[in-house]
């Protein structure tokens, strides 16, 4: 028996979505110790959790849009933002259903001691590599010579999504079990916070205040 199965608290499912396999698997192996092929399950913050990888091309799954249904959250796992990862990136996103979608997080994966991230020029194209630290500063494409603000990853891709602002972006580091954990742990108290309805659990009340929701009608006058 798993120190997960002993816990008595509803277990949560947490999804992390992908383009590339081995990434999603990277991060699972560094949050569930022991984790082979593409789920795990661990304890956080006193909670059993299930950490699953949904990875490649959601058009060649079927199972796709019913394993996103059965999550209590999910999280999108980024390593480059140039042209062509970000239209995976897009075609994943678009997978989320437009209602009931479970709370949602963007881990910026990096490697140890990455000071710079990949993204392309909005002009021309050219995949460029970004220093954290020129961040906000105006940078100019080798290839068109055209000028840009540059911008931050987090910042990035939430502009190219559409991401609300209140989507938390997390910086995970390969192998780092403790920022991997981390991420996960801050993505669990979104989760709790929220309307995550399970069998015989009671809808926070303080949540339901500020949730927009759709009035009840009466038959009565």
């Amino acid at each position: 028996m798993t120190d997960a199965t002993k816990n008595d608290s509803p277990k949560v499912n947490v999804l992390i979505l992908s383009v590339h396999q081995e990434l999603g698997e990277t991060f699972l192996q560094s949050v569930c110790a022991g984790a082979a092929g593409t789920s795990g399950e661990t304890i956080i913050e006193n909670r059993p959790i299930r950490v699953e990888v949904l990875a490649g091309d959601s058009r060649l799954n079927p199972s796709w849009d019913e394993t996103i249904r059965k999550s209590d959250a999910v999280a999108l796992l980024v390593r480059f933002m140039d042209a062509v990862s970000m239209e995976k990136i897009r075609a994943i996103y678009r997978r989320l259903p437009g209602e009931k979608t479970p709370p949602i997080a963007v881990y910026l994966f990096r490697e140890e001691g990455e000071i710079d991230f990949k993204v392309s020029c909005p002009s021309c194209g050219q995949k460029l590599w970004v220093r954290d630290s020129d961040v906000n500063k105006r940078g100019r494409c080798p290839n068109c010579k055209k000028a840009f603000k540059l911008p931050s990853q987090a910042g990035h891709l939430k502009s190219q999504l559409m991401l609300p602002d209140a989507v938390p972006a997390t910086t995970v580091v390969r192998g780092n079990s403790s920022s991997c954990r981390g991420a996960v742990a801050s993505l669990l108290a979104y989760v709790t916070g929220h309307l995550v309805v399970k069998e015989g659990a009671l809808l926070d009340q303080e949540t339901l205040k500020k949730t927009t929701v759709r009035v009840q009608v009466t038959a009565e006058g």
